[in-house]
């Protein structure tokens, strides 16, 4: 009972806080409100004036290539990270002009059975993406396609059609890496006898398995970033070592803390002077230690990864739905991290409005599949990672619907790009 009486109080204290001194709390509300509301406004409309198009990508019957090939692509595309901006000129193209940093989607889709592989990017990067992926597929067939999402239903999802589907998330802080491909190498004996297990051929089956009508698109949606990932990774680095970490304040929180320091009664915070124990560092952990740091050589893109599966009811097979959570459950390491399902972008409901809320999350679904758009919590992949996820698949993948190059049709654009 002390200790619910002490909360009481500490409550009331905090209320009679606020009541006395909201005049110097409130207007620093509003204003960052008012501020945040606006440059969502400039935001909103820089993307509208965006021009996009749709690749359709046809690899060769035998790329010759493992998924570095791939790896090497979205290496190249990191340079769509535009230069860093200071002082005005930040101001002045992420504020008033509501500029964001562009980004590409890279999307497997199954439709009826058939196997496509597209990229959507801003009209501007097409000679880019196109050079990038002829360098390391030189017999691939790029075609301009119009968007494969408008062969959906109309008005879907309806007493006839349904949906399903979510992002994907990860199991822990995205400074700890899944399982790439790798891993997924066997090197029985001699250095040129390699045989790879391709990750996304459980996936491949999957989509080949669709009936006519049914429908199953994956998408990886990314755009470049700096190195702030790498820093809030040293942050786990620390508590692997058994170090204090420094976690950095924002800007609302430093200016709270000194409106803070001239209300009367105001008592400076003690430091914890408790110096940082080593432990003992186990085996895992130091293998632990070593997937962090190596992910961190590689360049990191913020990623969503959603899927959405389309059907007739009368054809709406759940074993699909599981089928795609499986095939990315192939990327975990139960030490470092893996891909779960974001529970809050499920069309799930509740007691009781189930069927409303349920049709109203699968209408966002719906609007985030076709827009593209982030997650409210995506996440950091680096190119090796990417790659793992999304690449072309080689020569053991048997699936016969995969659509392929039989014959090299004509020679690459000279003067390309050799990774």
């Amino acid at each position: 009972m002390d200790g619910f009486f002490t909360t009481l109080e500490d409550l009331n204290s905090a209320f009679d806080l606020l009541v006395g001194y909201w005049w110097i709390y409130i207007p620093l509300l509003l204003f960052f409100g008012l501020v945040g509301a606006y440059q969502n406004y400039t935001r909103t409309l820089y993307i509208a004036g965006l021009k996009w198009l749709i690749l359709e990508i046809k690899v060769p019957k035998d790329p010759g290539r493992s998924p570095k090939g791939t790896e090497q692509i979205f290496t190249a595309l990191h340079g769509i990270m535009p230069p860093p901006l200071k002082g005005f000129r930040k101001w002045k193209e992420t504020f008033w002009k509501g500029k964001v940093a562009d980004w590409l989607s890279f999307e497997t889709v199954g439709i009826g059975g058939d196997i496509h592989f597209y990229v959507r990017m801003a009209e501007q990067y097409r000679k880019l993406v196109e050079s990038q992926i002829y360098a390391q597929y030189p017999d691939t067939e790029l075609t301009e396609v119009e968007d494969y999402v408008r062969e959906l239903p109309v008005g879907l999802p309806d007493a006839d059609n349904d949906l399903w589907g979510a992002d994907f998330i990860l199991n822990k802080p995205d400074s700890f890496p899944i399982r790439t491909y790798p891993e997924f190498e066997e090197k029985p004996g001699a250095l040129t006898d390699v045989k790879r297990i391709d990750p996304l051929s459980s996936l491949s089956e999957v989509l080949s398995s669709l009936d006519p009508g049914e429908y199953i698109g994956i998408q990886l949606i990314i755009r470049p970033v700096g190195d702030d990932w790498i820093k809030k990774g040293q942050v786990e680095i620390d508590k692997i070592l058994g170090k204090t970490p420094k976690i950095g304040e924002d800007f609302i929180t430093k200016a709270v803390w000194e409106i803070d320091k001239y209300i009367p009664g105001y008592v400076e915070p003690k430091k914890d002077e408790k110096k940082d124990e080593k432990p003992q560092l186990t085996p895992g952990k130091t293998d632990v230690l070593k997937a962090i740091e190596h992910g961190f050589t590689k360049l990191g893109f913020q990623s969503t990864v959603r899927f959405l599966y389309a059907a007739p009811k009368e054809r709406f097979h759940r074993p699909h739905i599981s089928g795609v959570i499986g095939a990315y459950k192939q990327f975990a390491s139960p030490a470092l991290n893996g891909f779960k399902l974001n529970g809050a972008t499920m069309p799930i409901g509740k007691w009781p409005f189930k069927k409303q809320q349920e049709y109203h999350k699968k209408i966002q679904l719906l609007q985030k599949f076709r827009n593209r758009s982030f997650g409210a919590k995506s996440f950091v992949l680096n190119t090796e990672e990417l790659a793992t996820v999304f690449h072309f698949p080689d020569i053991g993948i048997k699936t016969p619907l995969l659509p392929r190059v039989e014959a090299k049709k004509g020679e690459s654009p000279g003067g390309l790009p050799i990774g």
